[in-house]
């Protein structure tokens, strides 16, 4: 079986949990033995010796030449790679369908339906559709700016014209039917995983009663429930005087200091030295957060997956998570996390403070939640249904 990811983020290329989830599923069924090609749309390209800094993919107006495609490569995972720019996207695809004869093309982001949907009209090859977000619900659930509505567009479009689509949780599948019933029975339901690393298995559970650490990772958006997790951090630190925040992301181009400015208000100035904004992280960097801190926290109004809850879970992270999407289907609340319901600054104060002075029941969520985790969200577990949407088409 031959897979072609079309996508616009791959390691080393991550801007969020979609360069995670395809470098995962890319690698993880390389090792199932499947044969993968990946066409990365965009990122930093290396050009006849020069580097080229290629912004978000748009759709060209007129067949372009190719030589914005790098040469195809090989990782060490066995994985062919293919590197272009957005205004020749179509014809990279094109050309790697035909030399290649992958069985399936695999789209990650309605973003390259351009591409994706003209590379299917050329060659007839099966489509399947990764909707690692409905972006209708980011504008309606998790109140994104108007933007959405025009991005929501170009995925409907998707969402009609593929073969198969792929939700990640049961809820996503939910959302979906109710957005575009004409689709139904193209939807089947997949969640994401996650890899086990050394740092990880090293991890220890967090017992330390004093400068605890509360980690938030991810964007910095409206749907991450950025606003209700700053409204609550004065209330908790002039609770538990030891503990300190530490919140990753941001877009790259960001230092650290410029997404503190845009986030911070009057009231956090009595606990700066205890928030701490890190800007963007790379992988290997986010491993050091995961294992410095004590509890994750993840107040999104509307989380599709949350790639986040499976990385904390894994370090053994004491989770408080907003009770929506992936992190209710998840996570248990009491067991292996805490979870409140969504938007409500007060319940998440309460759930954090309730964590921050109870070390062992952070480590008792923490130790189930590693253990959890390792039994049914790795990523050997993942790819065989996986494997069963490819086969609908090569089988036939």
């Amino acid at each position: 079986m031959r897979v072609l990811h079309l996508t616009t983020e791959f390691p080393p290329v991550i801007y969020g949990g979609l360069g995670t989830a395809v470098g995962g599923w890319a690698k993880a069924c390389a090792r199932a033995g499947v044969e993968i090609a990946v066409q990365l749309v965009g990122g930093v390209l290396a050009l006849d010796g020069n580097a080229a800094l290629y912004g978000a993919p748009r759709q060209p107006r007129h067949r372009t030449s190719h030589r914005d495609v790098s040469p195809p490569r090989e990782s060490e995972e066995g994985i062919l790679f293919i590197q272009c720019s957005g205004s020749d996207a179509t014809a990279a695809g094109v050309r790697a369908v035909e030399e290649w004869r992958p069985d399936v093309v695999h789209l990650h982001t309605a973003m390259l339906w351009y591409a994706a949907s003209a590379i299917k009209a050329a060659t007839g090859k099966p489509l399947v559709f990764h909707v690692h977000s409905v972006d209708r619900a980011e504008y309606d659930l998790g109140n994104e700016p108007n933007p959405f509505l025009a991005q929501a567009r170009a995925q409907e479009e998707a969402i009609i014209g593929s073969d198969r689509l792929i939700a990640l949780t049961r809820s996503e599948e939910i959302l979906l039917r109710q957005y575009y019933p004409e689709a139904v029975p193209k939807i089947r339901v997949v969640g994401n995983g996650i890899e086990d690393t050394d740092a990880a298995l090293q991890a220890t559970f967090s017992t330390r009663p004093e400068m605890p650490t509360v980690l938030y990772s991810g964007r910095l958006v409206e749907r991450k429930g950025i606003r209700e997790l700053l409204a609550a951090i004065p209330e908790v630190l002039q609770a538990v005087p030891g503990a300190r925040f530490v919140l990753t992301g941001g877009p790259p181009p960001f230092s650290a200091a410029g997404v503190a400015a845009q986030w911070l208000e009057p009231q956090h100035t009595p606990f700066l030295e205890r928030i701490h904004f890190t800007g963007w992280q790379s992988p290997a960097e986010m491993a050091l957060r995961y294992a410095a801190a004590d509890i994750l926290v993840v107040p999104s109004r509307y989380e599709p997956f949350g790639m986040v809850i499976s990385e904390g879970m894994l370090y053994g992270l004491a989770i408080v998570a907003a009770d929506v999407g992936g992190p209710a289907e998840i996570l248990e609340h009491g067991r292996t996390g805490l979870l409140f319901p969504p938007r409500d600054v007060e319940a998440l104060g309460s759930a954090l403070q309730r964590l921050l002075k109870n070390p062992e029941e952070r480590k008792k969520l923490g130790q189930a939640a590693a253990r959890e985790v390792r039994s049914k969200w790795l990523w050997k577990q993942l790819v065989p249904p996986m494997l069963d949407v490819y086969r609908e088409f090569t089988f036939h």
